[in-house]
Formats: C-alpha cells, structure tokens, sequence
C-alpha cells in the first residue's frame, strides 16, 4: 500500500509542476473552452457524456483532474483538447487559471469543490454548474456551523443537477434552491458504450463458450472469499481483476488463491486446466463483463464501492459487500432485490446456487435492464440547459 501511496503522491506532485506556465503557453483562452472538472475517474465517467456531446457540437473542451488515477488513464481522451492537472486552490492559481483558460462555462462533477476557483468564476460572471451530486444528512454542509464555507460553494452555483429527490430535499431545506433532479449521468454514459464493447478473443480462448464468474476490481477481501468458496466453483471459469494492477498486488491477489491460476500477460501459456485467469492490465473490465454469468464488484468491504453500473449495462447479476449506503444505485438495486449483499461466503456461495435456477436468474436480469433503462435520460436533461447557456 505503501508503495501505491508513493507512486500517486509522486505523480501528483510531479504534474503540478510548472503546471500554470504550461497552461498559459497552451493558447487555450482565444478558444473559450467549455471546462468540465473531475475529482477521478469516477466523476469523469459521470462527466463523459457531456464531455462527449459538447465536443461533437464543436466546442472546444478543456478538462482537468485532481487526482492522478484520473490524469493518467484520460490525459489523451479524445473529445477533449486540453487535459491537464488542476492547480492547487488558492486566490492567485484561480485568477491565473481563469486568465489562461477563459472558459464559457465551468462544470464541476459532484463533490470535488474548491472555493477560490468557484469564487473567481462568479467574479468574471462565467456560469458554473454541479451535475451527479447527491446529498446525505450527515454531510458537512448540513452542519450548523463548520458547514458554513460549504454551504457558500453550493450558492456559487448557477444549477446544480441531483440525482435524486432527497437530495433535491435537503438543498432546500439550506435555502438552495437552484437545482433539479435529472439522475446519474453515468447510466448513459454506460448503456452508450456498451453498444460498441470490444470482443477479446484471447478471453474467448480461456472460457471456451462458458460464461465466467467475473471479479471486477477486486480487494484481497474478494479474493480471500471467493478462494472459501472453490470447492463449489471447481466447474466455473474465474476472471479476477484487481483494482491495482501493480506487480505487488497482484502477486498478493495470486497467493491469496489456493488453487492453480494464469495472469492475463501469461494467456499464450494457457492449458485447458487453467479455470482462474488474473487480469494484471487496465482497461478490460468494461469489456469483460459481457462475458460474466455473475460479477462481484470489490470495494463493499472497507475503501469504498467500485462501479456497478459498467456490470448493470451488460445484463449480469451483481453483488458486493456490505458498506455500500453511501451509492444510490447500489441501494435501489438491493432494494429491487436486483443486486445483492454479500457478508461472507457462506451467502456468496447461496447466491451462486440460486442463480441455477433459471427463473430466477431470468427476473433478475429483467430487472436489472428494466433498472438501467428507468434511469436513463440524465445526460440530455442537463445538456439541453448547456446548449441554451452556449448559444
């Protein structure tokens, strides 16, 4: 973990330097760019729908990033023209970055705020917009007093976009007014892409014209679960993809198993007894969920859930852990009984047996397109306002 820690903490601080010179000799203010900001790759995903649309309409797109796990993967995205780091938020980095850049409007992804830049867009009357965000009682800007500063960000906002109704609710109940509910951006996003999912025909080999047991983004937690559970499995095809593909890691998902297993960057050494295949790349899991019969989606036991939806799009049934109240979607699919809880084991291993039963693997599935489908729709919703500010 250490290791992971130092590698981002270098790649973010390498980033930010010289980061404003190099955005000044970019030229980008004469384009007055529409600028979307995004914490990670999380919020990217919910931003790239817009990011997307916008480009074909022939604006021009500057996009920044907080973290490094954004920047790298999306630093060559091609509907954008500038990708770069946000500089750190203090009075001068805002009003030289608003100089550099010049945007029509600034849209920020959910919860990644920062007050100078909020500030100084208002002063230069550029209209800036919130989407995906949604709100808990808990949050700091529900709080008296040391939610103060928050509460001044969200009123710096033109529009904010939620994705649900008590969100909407509790804006209100602090005087914010100026929002709607349209959804979770990242339906479209998902159900657009995977109309065009790649094929891979090495993944193909591996399963034979089975369908796979699919771990998507896996912990060592998922991985030490699903090896409980082998003996009943010893029949399936197994693809984990961990959520770090460092060697360390996973070296440390591999020993975590107790039966034979083959790293993707091995596939040409593959046998026909190889049933458990580690992904040690990025950038397949969207893709590989079109072969799952079940995914597992790592995260619901400690550091935060991973995307459901990428899994959702494909049709799959899903489970995950327990902590995962924090995610809107997460909660209305185990409400639908369309997504699943899993403590331990014993009730993967439970799960497992009750999708045999093709009437309930059939309504579940159902219901998990039915879901997808219900909330589709966001991304239009808020574009249509963007198109009346940029005309």
């Amino acid at each position: 973990m250490a290791a992971i820690f130092d590698r981002k903490a270098r790649l973010f601080i390498d980033g930010r330097r010289n980061l404003l010179d190099n955005i000044s000799k970019a030229n980008i203010a004469v384009h007055e760019p529409v600028w979307f900001h995004c914490a990670s790759l999380g919020e990217f995903e919910q931003a790239r729908p817009l990011i997307d649309a916008l480009h074909r309409d022939g604006h021009k797109v500057l996009l920044t990033f907080f973290s490094p796990s954004g920047y790298e993967i999306r630093k060559n995205y091609e509907h954008t023209d500038w990708v770069f780091y946000l500089p750190m938020d203090n009075v001068n980095n805002a009003k030289k970055f608003i100089a550099y850049t010049n945007p029509k409007l600034a849209i920020f992804v959910k919860y990644d705020l920062w007050f100078y830049y909020l500030r100084r867009l208002q002063m230069e009357h550029v209209p800036s917009f919130l989407i995906s965000a949604t709100y808990r009682p808990h949050q700091l800007y529900f709080k008296p007093i040391v939610g103060a500063v928050q509460r001044k960000m969200l009123r710096m906002f033109d529009h904010i976009y939620v994705q649900n109704k008590s969100s909407k609710l509790l804006l209100a109940e602090i005087g914010i007014t100026q929002s709607s509910v349209v959804g979770d951006t990242r339906v479209d996003s998902v159900m657009e892409r995977v109309g065009s999912v790649e094929r891979l025909f090495s993944i193909e080999q591996f399963l034979s014209g089975k369908k796979a047991i699919v771990v998507g983004s896996a912990y060592v937690k998922e991985t030490e679960i699903l090896n409980t559970c082998m003996s009943h499995f010893k029949d399936e095809k197994i693809i984990i993809a961990p959520h770090d593909v460092s060697e360390a890691n996973v070296t440390n998902i591999q020993a975590t198993l107790s039966v034979q297993n083959i790293r993707y960057s091995k596939i040409k050494d593959l046998k026909l007894t190889d049933n458990i295949l580690i992904i040690d790349n990025i950038g397949m899991l969207f893709s590989l969920y079109s072969y799952a019969k079940i995914v597992y989606v790592g995260g619901g036991y400690g550091s935060g859930l991973h995307n459901i939806l990428e899994p959702a799009a494909h049709g799959a049934p899903i489970c995950f852990g327990p902590k995962y109240n924090n995610f809107v979607e997460a909660t209305d699919m185990v409400n639908r009984k369309c997504a699943f809880k899993i403590n331990d084991a014993e009730e993967l291993i439970v799960l497992y047996e009750k999708l045999k039963d093709e009437s309930f693997r059939n309504a579940v599935e159902s219901d998990i397109k039915s879901y997808m489908q219900e909330n589709k729709g966001a991304s239009l919703r808020i574009l249509k306002d963007l198109r009346e500010k940029l005309n």
